[in-house]
């Protein structure tokens, strides 16, 4: 059986230059602002690789940073005021945040229309209306590789194993809205080991690293593994791959689509604040 991998990274490259063709054709002002705070490494990374990406594509990026003895106030009052400046037609916040800050509150605060990385509850109360303006930049990026290799998903039978509100939750309602049938499970559901062969795409996103066993599968499944773990690893024990029919490498699968995905969503929040003047 032929094993295919589903490259994020090549398909995120097509995203990205054309893009970059855009906005050189279409040079804006506008810009991408990322909030962060705290003194976690991944994050500082992620923040980089964004801006970096942005910059790349025509689109200016401004990190704001906070140190971890940051308020809930001060990033709430930060939130406002880059809601209010039109200069920047996205926001976003880098997860995760220090521990006594509420992450969600300071999503919900990000205008909808700004809201580039599609956290607040208004952005997933669009996609569940069949409204949807921005998807979580994770759940969309599987959704445009799964597109991408004609993956198809209508009347088929998908495990969504997490069910994190910033990926596993808007990707199973994603998934339905596309016509598949969907079952979301997580690290206490009973018996994961006997669901999961049960399943012709099964997509993993729980945080744990190789918390799915290989020997859980059956051969020619579709593996889906949204985790990134340290020393890159994901959330599916690798030797599963060589059952599979399809599958995303860690790295190199999910993680590249996440940030194209942002930056394809950040271009549609320009356009809406181009339209809207």
């Amino acid at each position: 059986m032929e094993n295919i991998i589903l490259d994020g990274k090549t398909t995120s490259k097509n995203i990205i230059e054309e893009l970059k063709a855009k906005f050189e054709k279409e040079p804006t002002d506008k810009r991408l602002a990322i909030a962060s705070a705290g003194d976690d490494y991944g994050s500082a990374v992620y923040c980089n690789m964004k801006k970096k990406k942005a910059e790349y594509i025509g689109i200016g990026c401004d990190v704001f940073h906070f140190e971890e003895t940051v308020t809930q106030e001060e990033l709430e009052t930060k939130v406002r005021e880059l809601n209010a400046d039109d200069t920047y037609a996205g926001i976003m916040i880098q997860h995760p945040l220090p521990k006594h800050i509420n992450e969600q509150n300071c999503f919900n605060l990000i205008s909808p229309e700004k809201d580039v990385d599609g956290l607040s509850a208004t952005s997933f109360g669009y996609i569940v209306q069949d409204r949807q303006l921005f998807a979580p930049a994770t759940a969309l990026g599987i959704m445009k590789l799964l597109k991408a290799y004609d993956i198809n998903l209508v009347g088929e039978e998908v495990l969504m194993v997490g069910k994190s509100q910033i990926v596993g939750l808007p990707l199973a309602v994603m998934l339905m809205k596309a016509g598949a049938t969907v079952t979301v499970a997580h690290s206490r559901t009973k018996d994961l080991a006997g669901m999961i062969k049960n399943y012709k795409i099964v997509i993993v996103a729980i945080g744990k690293p190789e918390l799915v066993k290989a020997e859980w599968f059956t051969e020619g499944q579709i593996i889906v593994d949204a985790g990134y773990n340290e020393g890159n690893i994901g959330d599916v024990d690798h030797l599963a791959y060589e059952k599979a029919s399809f599958y995303t490498p860690v790295p190199g699968g999910v993680g590249p689509m996440t940030i194209a995905s942002l930056m394809s969503q950040t271009a549609e929040a320009i356009d809406i604040m181009k339209n809207n003047k």
